[in-house]
């Protein structure tokens, strides 16, 4: 029941039933979903306790990130309340995908979930419009492809939330699947794609551009590395300026839509040079009013948590980045679902990174989502299982045909296999399956030096990666 509370909370995030009708509006879906979720944790076999709230660095970083947020609050009580429920569903995430044919099953369902958005937004212009959609595109929009749910509602939060889903779509069901996998994940691959083109997002263009290339390089020979990047840096700028609505980036100094992000840029910038810890969390626009005398979102992630959360904001922010990108890198991996898992935890990870410079992902779910599936496999790989609740395991959430077959096995006698039985007969069939050969049942940490606390290093990188942050930030507005 624990997996599918957290598949069913992704469904709420990405569909959002309470906003296609006003039927719905009144039912809190989230909320019932966050308490059956937790009730599951104190009801399976062995029940949640403190210590297993902070077994990975990931875990101290994000604690330490919602804890500053609630605490520079103009109303810590209040911000307590309101985002109480983001740091309970990255418990929920890290304590329920406990193996790897839950985390993969996660983002599975995760890859899916956009691609149906993003075909949403497209059926909008074949007639097929349940939310109005066509109506914000050729109104307000002018043209501009949106879906009109809250955090789909412009152009460019739809673009960069199909962003993932291209690189996605590829490692989920592409690289080592079977044929009628393969053809299906090129078939879904014009969704996003079209949807992307569509939105003219030029955020959402770099966006992809970087992200693809990024997960293109990841884990690949260096040779190959180095033939990629060069590619890239000389014909890269020549493609990009082919895409729609490119060419305002060579008028950035005279772009309306440009000039008021760079206003917000160097407000977000002011405050955090000035104040060090920002204006609290939910003072953003009243600092705005306040300095200019009138409203300005701040486009950018990175722009909002500096401003808002400061330096501490900051560093908690890459903190949790540095901690993902450290586990995916030095991971090691022994099956090609581990490895598929690495690589789609990657995308997630990059392409968040990547599209905050241009737009406001601050306080989403989908970051304590990644934070908490690369926890679980940091968990995985350091050896630190968590014992399965019931029979059910795998099976709640229906699987296609190809996943279906690798579950696990009953243990011999007819009793139910454990975390160690199930997962390596999956694994073994996995490997047999590909060819390869199955790993050691012998756990031991794959990751590179047994890494599984904050020590000296990573502050020090993190601070590097804050400075280079901000450092960026005066880059950007001086150049735009």
């Amino acid at each position: 029941m624990d997996l599918v509370t957290v598949i069913l909370f992704l469904v709420l995030y990405y569909i959002r039933p309470q906003e296609w009708s006003s039927a719905f509006s009144a039912i809190h879906f989230v909320q019932i979903v966050l308490l059956v979720a937790i009730s599951t944790l104190f009801t399976r076999s062995r029940s949640l306790g403190l210590a297993d709230l902070f077994q990975t660095p990931h875990d101290w970083m994000i604690f330490g990130f919602w804890l500053w947020l609630v605490m520079s609050a103009p109303s810590p009580w209040s911000a307590f309340k309101d985002y109480l429920n983001l740091y309970i569903f990255y418990i929920v995430v890290v304590q329920t995908l406990y193996s790897v044919p839950r985390m993969i099953l996660f983002v599975g369902w995760w890859t899916y979930l956009v691609v149906f958005i993003s075909l949403l937004a497209l059926a909008s212009q074949w007639g097929i419009d349940p939310l109005g959609s066509a109506d914000l595109t050729q109104g307000p929009m002018q043209g501009r492809l949106s879906l009109n749910l809250s955090i789909f509602n412009n152009p460019n939060a739809l673009g960069h939330s199909a962003v993932p889903a291209i690189p996605m779509l590829f490692f989920y069901c592409i690289w080592r699947r079977p044929i009628i996998s393969r053809l299906l994940g090129t078939a879904l691959l014009s969704i996003p794609i079209y949807c992307i083109y569509l939105t003219q997002s030029k955020g959402s263009f770099l966006s992809g551009g970087v992200t693809i290339v990024a997960t293109a390089l990841f884990g690949r020979p260096k040779t190959f590395q180095i033939i990629v990047i060069v590619a890239v840096l000389m014909f890269g700028s020549s493609a990009v300026y082919m895409l729609p609505r490119m060419n305002e980036i060579a008028k950035s100094k005279t772009d309306p839509a440009i000039q008021g992000r760079v206003a917000a840029f160097k407000h977000g910038y002011n405050v955090l040079t000035i104040t060090k810890t920002g204006v609290g969390k939910g003072n953003w626009f009243t600092s705005f009013f306040a300095a200019h005398h009138y409203y300005k979102a701040a486009h950018s992630t990175y722009v909002m948590i500096g401003g808002e959360l400061g330096y501490p904001g900051l560093f908690f922010l890459c903190g949790v980045f540095f901690c993902c990108l450290r586990t995916l890198v030095t991971a090691r991996t022994d099956t090609s679902d581990e490895e598929r898992l690495r690589r789609m935890l990657f995308v997630l990870v990059v392409s968040y990174m990547v599209s905050s410079w241009m737009v406001n992902f601050e306080y989403r779910p989908t970051f304590f989502m990644f934070a908490g599936a690369t926890a679980a496999l940091h968990r995985h790989l350091h050896g630190i299982l968590r014992e399965p609740e019931k029979a059910e395991e795998e099976s709640e959430i229906p699987l296609p045909v190809w996943r279906a077959a690798m579950l696990p096995r009953p243990a011999a006698g007819g009793g139910l296999p454990s975390v160690y039985v199930a997962t390596s007969d999956l694994l073994t069939e996995s490997q047999e399956s590909l060819g390869e050969p199955a790993p050691s049942p012998a756990f031991s940490s794959r990751i590179e030096g047994g890494w599984n606390r904050i020590g000296w290093f990573d502050i020090a990188m993190t601070s590097l990666m804050v400075w280079a942050l901000v450092k960026f930030w005066a880059y950007i507005m001086m150049r735009m």
